[in-house]
């Protein structure tokens, strides 16, 4: 045991929840407010004056803190906490799977910095915009317990943080920094609508987050198996994932929800057995939202998928919005058509399996066979939800997942010209999953996209990918000029969006090859670099990198009746 610290009294058989104690810092580590180790040390000089090179001292006079009186209703507030009534007399926490019980003990209360008038407003725009994304929060039972356990200080209702509310205090505070970094991408007009809930007065995303971590950290809830602790990583990753730069602190959340997710039992059917029908049907939930975002990281940022989806879909009439969550549901159903070795294939590259689907050990018609059936399963989705926000999502899923499955036939040589373009092997199928995906999408609002976040332009950068290769593959294919309209298209979707930094590579190829558009670049030439496909013998044509001369498209293209209507940016 560390010098300077005692082993506190446990009750046998229950753990104790209070938090860290108290450790007096040097005096540069307090001025720096940073953790000291001073008194771990034979020689009391912390790490941080030693790397420093400065005296660690511990000269300072402790002075007194606070008002020199207190007021009435503060002190009010202390007697009833001390007296365990009010408020507290009947708190539980009902969003845990298991009792954390014991007794409010006064010693390991905290004060929280948010109030719940900051935090009201975004479980209300969750509650109305989101719920259709991440349906699986109730924002009124959330704010009921949450309004339970607050004590008004000076007008302002504040939590006493405690072993009890403490976890579901971290996920609202992540919860609303998500949903207030979502709100810096609205529109003027957006924002002005929801004024009324008091959102100019609420603070930037990062005091929520920097709140959330605080109580983690108080009350060492990372060390806890709940469910509101998966959900508080989940959406700290969803935060840190939308911020300009790449970090690692997005993959760290997610890692541990699905690590505290896996520990739970969530996969485990004599679980979900042994569970209450709602509790079951929220364990559902949020394993499939899990494996959503899992799915979509692992493209993104080349990791390896680790869940399956071996539970059962969560029931309509078990839910407390059974409008939205249709929309969930064939969503889920999308993703879980690949499994675990199509997204594997891209994030694993480099390596190579025994029983790697695309390893040189499975011939040609086992790979053949793959594809089709993961093609056909997508082609047969249909959408009929009602939400566009959730429209917007499934039809952009299922488009990116079919041009990933094209773009890994024509890896593979597999890609056959034929004359059906429907035909999930013919290098002119992304031209045909493009011009369905215009077609269902051009009467929904800007807002439907901005909903989504930064997935719509991963996602639609990788549509648009397809149909680069396509135009590289055939520049002098009839359907080239169709595919640049559609391509221009998508193009105009990205970049309505608010994209940062970190995504300004997936744009920027299309730009050039727009660009290259617009100087005749695929009238007169092609990319030689790419091999011109005019016969079945696609693997032969794959080695022929002999430039010809393409014949000169139209001075003024003519669009299809499909995409007469479309606006096309210039």
């Amino acid at each position: 045991m560390p010098l300077g610290t005692r082993a506190k009294p446990q009750t046998p058989g229950h753990k104790s929840h209070s938090k860290r104690p108290y450790i007096r810092p040097c005096d540069a580590c307090a001025f720096k407010r940073v953790r000291c180790d001073a008194e771990f040390k034979l020689d009391r000089r912390c790490t941080n004056c030693l790397v420093n090179g400065i005296e660690c001292t511990n000269n300072r006079v402790k002075q007194r803190s606070g008002p020199r009186k207190i007021h009435n209703k503060t002190k009010e507030a202390i007697k009833s906490l001390l007296e365990g009534s009010g408020a507290f007399s009947n708190l539980r926490l009902a969003t845990t799977t298991h009792n954390l019980g014991g007794i409010i003990n006064p010693a390991t209360c905290e004060k929280s910095s948010i109030s719940l008038s900051e935090i009201r407003p975004y479980l209300t725009i969750y509650k109305s915009r989101y719920y259709a994304l991440w349906p699986v929060l109730s924002a009124d039972d959330c704010l009921n317990i949450l309004n339970e356990s607050s004590v008004h200080i000076n007008d302002s209702a504040f939590f006493i943080l405690n072993a009890n509310n403490a976890s579901l205090y971290a996920l609202s505070c992540a919860l609303c920094a998500v949903i207030a970094r979502h709100t810096t991408f609205w529109s003027q007009e957006e924002f002005d609508t929801m004024a009324h809930l008091g959102l100019k007065s609420c603070p930037p995303p990062e005091t929520y987050v920097r709140e959330a971590e605080r109580a983690i950290y108080m009350f060492e809830l990372d060390g806890m198996l709940t469910e509101d602790q998966v959900l508080t990583n989940f959406f700290l990753h969803i935060y840190f994932s939308s911020l300009d730069e790449d970090n690692l602190q997005e993959l760290v959340y997610l890692r541990q929800a699905i690590s505290c997710a896996q520990m739970l039992h969530l996969r485990d059917n004599e679980v979900l057995g042994e569970s209450p029908k709602d509790t079951s049907h929220r364990f559902k939930k949020i394993y499939y939202l899990l494996l959503i975002t899992e799915r979509y990281v692992s493209f993104k940022k080349q990791l390896p998928v680790i869940l399956e989806p071996t539970m059962p879909l969560p029931s309509l009439e078990d839910d407390e919005a059974p409008d939205l969550l249709p929309g969930f549901i064939e969503l889920a159903q999308v993703f879980s058509v690949p499994d675990c070795a199509f997204f594997n294939k891209y994030s694993l590259r480099g390596t190579t399996a025994a029983f790697d689907p695309f390893s040189e050990n499975f011939d040609l018609m086992f790979k053949n066979e793959w594809i089709q059936d993961v093609q056909t399963k997508l082609s047969r989705s249909v959408v009929q939800v009602r939400n566009q926000s959730q429209k917007v999502n499934i039809l952009i899923s299922r488009t990116w997942l079919q041009s990933i499955a094209w773009l890994m036939a024509k890896d593979r040589l597999l890609l056959t010209p034929t004359s059906d373009q429907s035909n999930f092997f013919d290098p002119r199928y992304p031209i045909h999953i493009a011009k369905d995906f215009l077609i269902q999408t051009k009467d929904l609002p800007y807002e439907a996209f901005e909903t989504n976040g930064s997935g719509v332009i991963v996602k639609l950068s990788e549509v648009a990918n397809a149909l680069q290769t396509f135009i590289r593959l055939a520049p002098g294919s009839p359907e080239t000029a169709l595919a640049l309209d559609e391509l221009a298209y998508i193009h105009g979707i990205i970049m309505q969006q608010n994209s940062n930094s970190s995504l300004e590579p997936l744009i920027h190829p299309i730009t050039e090859t727009l660009e290259s558009r617009r100087f005749n670049f695929y009238r007169n030439g092609c990319d030689v670099s790419y091999p011109k496909i005019e016969s079945a013998d696609y693997e032969e044509n794959e080695n022929d990198h002999t430039p010809e001369i393409i014949a000169s498209m139209p001075e003024n293209l003519i669009l299809t009746p499909l995409l007469g209507e479309f606006e096309f940016p210039k």
